[in-house]
């Protein structure tokens, strides 16, 4: 008996969240736990360590345009497979490294190939696609996978750690994710309701036309919402990333440290589904400053070098503040281009995405130059204003034009890319 269309669309979201917690829990909210303990084996710097972080940072902005093609053009359960399949490869090599470079490397190939296909990008194409109405709280609820996986993965892998090594640890992960992710993809995920019945979508036209990428890049709005994001981007990363490094300093055991990225990961749930629900509403741009309040009060706190309990508060704060990115990213990005040309968009986002890997960078150097992070969070703090005062050129949200484009950008969307 066939699977109503409700329940499958369901489905797809559900597989995206498990995917999206596997490839982010253990790339980008684990890797401070890395820091210490690879600075050590290594014998070299912070610094340096997050050099890895900057490299994968850069090569996904590089592949990301081409990502984000490949989303609208090829089949999803197919990339997502493949990028599990080089995810779970290169946990397995980082394991076998006798170099910090050595995992440089593998970050820079292999490894990124797993949030980037297994990601955000691929759940939120799902969810625009499966969810023609209410695309804001369907975007939301898919991002909600990367903070699953930040809630969860730091617990286990401190978990390995204590009980094995790092190394040991990047082995289980690396069986565990192939295990889990390929069968559930394989027999759930499908692009759109149409592949499974071609009259499954009759009366409901994906919106927005089909945009190219010279009419994207043309775009006003385009370079409003990259140029906005881009310096809060910078500031989250470079607090995220350096937490596992703040509370060594502060005296934290590695337990305390691990329930702290936790806690981030748990509070962004309750954002992501606030802003993303808001954002079927609410101008975006009112629900972006909203955000970076709650990450401008986390600086603040975190300049004031609280104890523990203040850290907990700190760290909740910019967790929910850090989980209206993604759902208002991406409902920004659909209200403003449609669903159609999603992950073009989504994809062109990403080279300049790039620049937000100097964030952990340059709170590391920081630290390393002078002895404290207070510096760092005062520079994050300018930058968080920067990014307030620039979606202040954001024009009221437009959702008539993600219903079809006018104009020049009509006539562009009919052109070769």
């Amino acid at each position: 008996m066939a699977i109503p269309q409700q329940y499958r669309a369901w489905s797809v979201l559900g597989t995206a969240l498990v995917f999206q917690a596997s490839t982010f829990g253990i790339g980008f909210f684990a890797f401070t736990l890395w820091v210490e303990t690879w600075a050590a084996e290594f014998d070299t710097t912070r610094s340096t360590i997050m050099l890895i972080f900057l490299v994968a940072q850069c090569m996904m902005g590089a592949v990301a345009p081409f990502a984000g093609k490949a989303m609208d053009r090829l089949s999803i359960r197919v990339l997502v497979i493949c990028g599990t399949c080089s995810f779970s490869l290169a946990l397995l090599l980082i394991s076998f490294a006798t170099s910090w470079w050595h995992i440089a490397v593998v970050y820079g190939t292999l490894f990124i190939a797993g949030p980037m296909l297994a990601g955000p990008l691929a759940a939120q194409t799902l969810a625009a696609r499966w969810f023609p109405r209410h695309r804001g709280t369907a975007i939301g609820i898919s991002s909600i996978g990367t903070s699953i996986g930040g809630a969860l993965f730091p617990l286990l892998i401190a978990w390995l750690m204590v009980n094995y090594d790092w190394r040991t640890a990047h082995q289980v992960l690396a069986v565990f994710v192939l295990i889990l992710i390929v069968p559930l993809t394989w027999t759930v995920v499908r692009n759109s309701p149409a592949e499974l019945s071609p009259s499954a979508n009759a009366g409901q036209p994906e919106s927005g036309g089909q945009w190219t990428t010279k009419g994207v890049l043309r775009e006003r709005r385009f370079w409003v919402i990259v140029l906005a994001f881009i310096p809060m981007m910078i500031a989250t990363g470079g607090v995220q990333q350096n937490i596992g490094p703040f509370s060594h300093d502060q005296g934290l055991t590695p337990a305390q440290t691990a329930t702290l990225v936790s806690l981030m990961a748990v509070v962004m749930i309750g954002g992501k589904l606030f802003f993303g629900a808001l954002a079927d509403y609410i101008q975006h741009r009112y629900l972006f400053w909203m955000s970076l309040v709650l990450i401008g009060a986390t600086l603040i706190l975190l300049y004031l070098a609280p104890g523990y309990v203040g850290l907990m508060i700190a760290i909740s704060l910019l967790g929910f503040g850090m989980g209206g990115f993604l759902p208002l990213l991406g409902a920004m990005v659909a209200g403003c281009f449609g669903s159609a040309s999603f992950g073009l968009v989504m994809g062109l986002v990403g080279p300049f995405a790039t620049l937000a890997a100097v964030g952990p960078l340059i709170a590391g150097a920081i630290r390393d130059y002078t002895g404290s992070y207070q510096l760092a969070w005062l520079f994050f703090l300018g930058v968080a204003v920067i990014s307030a005062l620039i979606m202040a050129a954001m024009p009221g949200d437009r959702t008539d034009e993600a219903e079809g484009m006018i104009g020049d950008d009509l006539e562009a969307s009919r052109s070769p890319s």
